[in-house]
């Protein structure tokens, strides 16, 4: 039987790749050369890595924001089990980690904290909270804080999340 020297190539490289990827721990849904940042400061470095809630308010102790933070405060390994980051935007520009807190918390840097607030047509005095998924298209838009018990069944109805639950499922067996 003769087997061409393209489909004995093409062989050789898939059968090459496979035991790399294995050894680096790539998966399929990961992009090579593109490992997910640790701290991502633009929407784009969290795209296909995180779901960022986007929080916007008209200051840092607005009382919408402090119940936002709240809602979510109890609830940090569900919101890293969900690959969800908290990202407060104020006009003032802190949008820093808050110290002592455990909650997944995305800081942007000027420059995006007013590209994201123009994209979303976001005025400085008003409160809205925009989820992001993976996909970098808008899931959820609230004008209130919104809680877990919204978040958690919304994300996990996402079809990508519903891919990592089984891959996780398929992990535990």
């Amino acid at each position: 039987m003769h087997v061409s020297l393209a489909v004995r190539f093409s062989t050789f490289t898939l059968l090459s790749i496979v035991p790399f990827a294995a050894m680096t721990g790539q998966t399929h849904g990961e992009q090579t050369g593109s490992p997910c940042p640790a701290h991502p400061n633009t929407l784009r470095a969290m795209h296909g890595c995180y779901r960022p809630l986007l929080v916007f308010a008209p200051a840092l102790d607005n009382p919408q924001l402090v119940e936002q933070f709240n809602q979510l405060k109890a609830h940090a390994v569900d919101m890293k089990s969900r690959g969800l980051l908290y990202v407060p935007i104020v006009p003032e520009g802190h949008n820093q980690p808050i110290p002592g807190s455990r909650i997944p918390t995305a800081s942007l840097s000027e420059d995006e904290l007013a590209a994201t607030r123009h994209r979303f047509k976001v005025e400085p005095d008003e409160f809205l909270v925009i989820l992001i998924g993976k996909d970098g298209r808008e899931k959820l838009n609230s004008r209130t804080p919104v809680s877990m018990d919204q978040l958690k069944p919304l994300i996990d109805s996402m079809p990508m999340r519903k891919g990592e639950m089984k891959q996780d499922l398929q992990g535990e067996e």
